[in-house]
């Protein structure tokens, strides 16, 4: 990973839990829309499932650290979230990875706030996160569909890609050229 391509993600991360402090959550209440989750989806789409973790992990422990909550669930929810994005792979059309991100998202937060009901230091129960879920995946999947599309186009620049050394030709290492 390059330098510029860490703090291009590190940027990304903070403006997105800013945007979700600041406005999204605001604005969407009581839905626990979360624009965050959303980014670390898009990327993993793109990315793969290292990247998907990666960004999980951090931007998941980010947002539990500024939370009221125990440390660890989100950056656990949204690390499998990651994986799960990463696996499937974004070779599809931008709507059918955005209909997929908000879908894995909702999921995502279901899983949060289950553990969270599990442990009692929620402020949702489970029912109430079940009955929010159709809610939460179509604010997810409006907010996909800006993501999706930037995020891929962020890391598909040149400027942020690694650069990769030419494959040697192994017919002539081995002697055979």
């Amino acid at each position: 990973m390059t330098r510029t391509r860490a703090l291009a993600a590190l940027a990304a991360i903070l403006t997105a839990l800013l945007l979700q402090a600041t406005v999204v959550g605001p604005v969407t209440l009581p839905v626990a829309v979360s624009l965050p989750a959303v980014l670390v989806a898009a990327v993993a789409l793109v990315d793969g499932p290292g990247a998907g973790l990666s960004i999980g992990f951090v931007t998941g422990l980010l947002a539990d650290l500024g939370s009221n909550h125990p440390a660890g669930v989100l950056a656990l929810c949204w690390m499998a979230l990651g994986l799960l994005c990463g696996c499937v792979g974004g070779v599809r059309t931008v709507r059918v990875d955005a209909a997929f991100a908000a879908l894995a998202c909702a999921a995502a937060s279901l899983l949060a706030d289950g553990v969270l009901a599990a442990t009692r230091t929620g402020s949702v129960s489970a029912g109430a996160a079940f009955a929010q879920l159709i809610p939460v995946a179509l604010g997810d999947a409006v907010l996909a569909l800006a993501v999706v599309p930037a995020a891929r186009a962020m890391l598909r620049n040149d400027a942020l890609r690694p650069r990769r050394s030419p494959a040697p030709d192994l017919a002539r290492s081995v002697g055979h050229g």
